[in-house]
């Protein structure tokens, strides 16, 4: 599953509500980026490695591999690139436990679901994305 459009800035949506995944594509494609799409942790990985995307977007409960494992694999991956992507968690995990856990592995954000309006996650996105190309970033 993969959205391309004209821009250069990559965003991995991993998400295995389907009308979730189709909501924030939807929302993030009118910004031109380049949207891959995973429904599960272990789905991610092998995208996060095929398309080294800029920023992912990744809930926490998936099958296959949860996302907590995702994020470590991320952080400890042996390309350093990889293992800097920038990372937003959506999740329904609200713990403080989930959080620490999740900011441990240095996640840009923290979104609880129940509590998020997506245009903020959307404006969240964009102020990273653009942060990379403030910096010369070219990926």
């Amino acid at each position: 599953m993969v959205v391309m459009q004209n821009s250069d800035k990559k965003i991995l949506i991993v998400e295995d509500d389907d009308y979730l995944r189709q909501t924030l594509v939807d929302g993030l494609i009118i910004n031109n980026y380049n949207i891959f799409q995973a429904v599960d942790g272990e789905d991610a990985v092998r995208k996060l490695v095929d398309h080294r995307p800029h920023l992912v977007l990744l809930d926490l409960m998936l099958p296959k591999l949860d996302g907590f494992k995702v994020l470590e694999r991320i952080r400890h991956f042996p390309d350093q690139q990889i293992a800097d992507t920038k990372v937003i968690v959506l999740s329904n995990l609200w713990s403080n436990k989930d959080i620490l856990r999740a900011q441990a592995l240095k996640v840009e954000e923290y979104f609880v679901k129940a509590n998020t309006n997506l245009q903020d996650v959307f404006a969240k996105i964009k102020a990273h994305l653009d942060e990379l190309k403030q910096a010369g970033f070219k990926g």
